[in-house]
């Protein structure tokens, strides 16, 4: 749950505090206020550059997207901006179902001309180059259109797509997508002035630089297989500790025969698992992923004491949970036992962090020569 709200709460600030300063907007010194309508090209430039450094696709079909109102400019603009807020709530909550393809190849060019489909398709029926009388009837003898009516369908699909698809999965560009939708729907029913509008389109492409930004902090610190910090988020932890810690290593049991046998594919199966009782059980430890088979889990504060029953949790939790892998000799499905090796070492006064990692790595070692499948701790260190 609190995963899935904080993805939610950088986005929600950004509406907020862009929607407060373009009632305020007017009150900007002369030169920020000749500037500003330069400022959304200025974003949309950097959310772009960021998106071909980072080979994210989706951003940059979506920085197109919430350029198209610039584009249309002054020329109609009632008429445009429906089918503006049509094309952009529905493509917004495309893309949040569509996998990553990476900033410029064949899937991105295909997505691009399907967005360029529904611009030209919505602008020929805003022109009254394509008609569909039908849609000007009114709908079941209100004074409402046809039209109206599935413009609003569309809007509340979209919303409700991606807003769903965010509550279940948590994911930051869905959340980002759905604020987009409801800073569009403001956008479209609330600004009075360009300037107002200008200040919001300007928010808008700084929050997907906010989302680039943060997704490039995920691929260097987060280990994209297990979901668990990376090594080089280990080493910034390892800076930062106070006197009293605590270091464990686990250590997956008999892992390069378990490769040999069922294959690389079903060893990442292994380590998933692993991961995600590390994840359930390591609390108020912070579990990260060393390297290969091993992983790391680091105690701090005043809990030191319920280091040793937290670790013995983890080792019979990974234990208990079977991993479902393939058999290549019985071409089928089987079931096996997992089992982890634990190493754990207290620090010492004045101990360096390193000092502490290498002796739970010793204590590991020991743990796989009394047989494996168990936690061992390392003495105290006789000279520090």
């Amino acid at each position: 749950m609190s995963e899935r709200l904080s993805s939610l709460l950088v986005p929600c600030f950004i509406l907020l505090v862009s929607v407060y300063a373009s009632l305020y907007v007017g009150l900007l010194p002369p030169l920020w206020f000749s500037l500003l309508p330069l400022l959304p090209l200025i974003f949309a430039g950097v959310a772009i550059l960021l998106a071909w450094h980072f080979n994210k696709g989706r951003v940059f079909i979506l920085v197109l997207l919430l350029l198209i109102p610039k584009l249309y400019g002054d020329s109609d603009q009632a008429a445009s901006l429906t089918a503006y807020l049509v094309i952009s709530c529905f493509c917004i909550a495309l893309l949040g179902f569509v996998p990553e393809r990476g900033f410029f190849n064949r899937f991105v060019v295909n997505r691009i001309l399907f967005v360029l489909m529904l611009v030209s398709w919505c602008y020929a029926i805003e022109r009254n180059w394509v008609s569909f009388a039908f849609l000007d009837h009114a709908f079941l003898s209100t004074n409402v259109s046809w039209s109206t009516v599935l413009l609003w369908c569309v809007l509340f699909i979209s919303t409700l797509a991606i807003g769903t698809a965010w509550w279940l999965s948590g994911d930051t560009f869905r959340a980002s997508g759905l604020i987009s939708i409801v800073s569009l729907l403001i956008v479209s029913h609330f600004v009075s002035s360009d300037i107002q509008f200008d200040a919001l389109l300007s928010a808008q492409f700084l929050l997907w630089i906010w989302f680039l930004l943060m997704e490039s902090h995920r691929m260097a610190y987060l280990d994209d297989m297990t979901k668990l910090p990376g090594r080089r988020a280990l080493n910034e932890q390892l800076v930062g500790l106070s006197r009293h810690y605590a270091i464990a290593m686990v250590d997956v049991d008999h892992f390069k025969k378990f490769n040999d046998t069922y294959g690389h594919d079903m060893g990442d199966k292994v380590l998933k698992s692993v991961a995600a009782q590390l994840r359930l059980f390591s609390s108020p430890g912070k579990a990260f992923r060393f390297g290969g088979e091993e992983f790391t889990i680091i105690f701090r504060g005043k809990r030191l004491s319920e280091v040793d029953g937290i670790l013995e949790l983890i080792r019979e939790n990974i234990e208990d949970a079977m991993v479902e892998v393939f058999d290549p000799k019985k071409k089928q499905e089987i079931e096996v036992k997992v089992t982890a090796s634990v190493g754990v070492a207290f620090a010492a006064s004045g101990e360096s962090p390193d000092s502490v990692l290498k002796r739970a790595d010793e204590a590991l070692y020991q743990s796989k020569k009394k047989g494996r499948n168990r936690v061992s701790k390392s003495p105290s260190p006789k000279n520090v």
